[in-house]
């Protein structure tokens, strides 16, 4: 190896050191104050602020007034509703029928064709009522019932601490049937 070439292996780790150097000389140095920074000055100045005009001619109020013109005129050419009643519970028979009715409405007539029957709603109806009442009377039979009031004794065996002598005639009632549960 000749010194040429240790010098040339020499110069990248020196080049190094020296960016290693300024770095920390960097990061070592003391830290600016903020409170010389731009962001803080322009309090006494006056307000920049444009307003703009404001008036009813605008795109917002021109569409409003195009549009409102647009259904004034033509209000009086929209198809007027048909004087069938279509409603299940006016008249079951007649809803029944405007599955036909080609003045009516396309949905109209589909929901018309997929609804059953009069008949078949009044027998849910009076299932679900029937129902209704045994659920209630179940609720109400619970919620009436009561447990069986039980006395409960703090001494249960104080019936056979007494001495059975020397007691007077009346005075105690027959205890020989009580079995006290515990």
């Amino acid at each position: 190896m000749s010194l040429r070439s240790t010098s040339t292996m020499l110069r990248p780790t020196s080049s190094i050191l020296r960016q290693q150097l300024v770095v920390r000389g960097i990061s070592t140095s003391t830290p600016k104050r903020a409170s010389h920074d731009d962001s803080h000055h322009g309090h006494g100045e006056g307000a920049d602020d444009a307003y703009t005009t404001e008036s009813f001619f605008n795109p917002f109020w021109r569409n409003t007034l195009v549009l409102t013109t647009l259904a004034i005129l033509a209000y009086p050419y929209i198809p007027s509703t048909s004087s069938n009643t279509t409603s299940p519970s006016l008249d079951p028979e007649t809803f029944s029928k405007s599955t036909k009715d080609k003045s009516l409405p396309y949905v109209t007539r589909l929901l018309a064709s997929i609804t059953p029957e009069s008949r078949i709603w009044t027998e849910r109806n009076d299932k679900h009522l029937e129902l209704s009442k045994d659920a209630a009377e179940t609720k109400l039979l619970f919620q009436e019932a009561e447990r069986p009031r039980v006395l409960r004794m703090r001494y249960p065996s104080s019936f056979e601490q007494a001495s059975p002598h020397n007691i007077a005639v009346g005075s105690q009632t027959d205890l020989s049937d009580l079995k006290v549960q515990l």
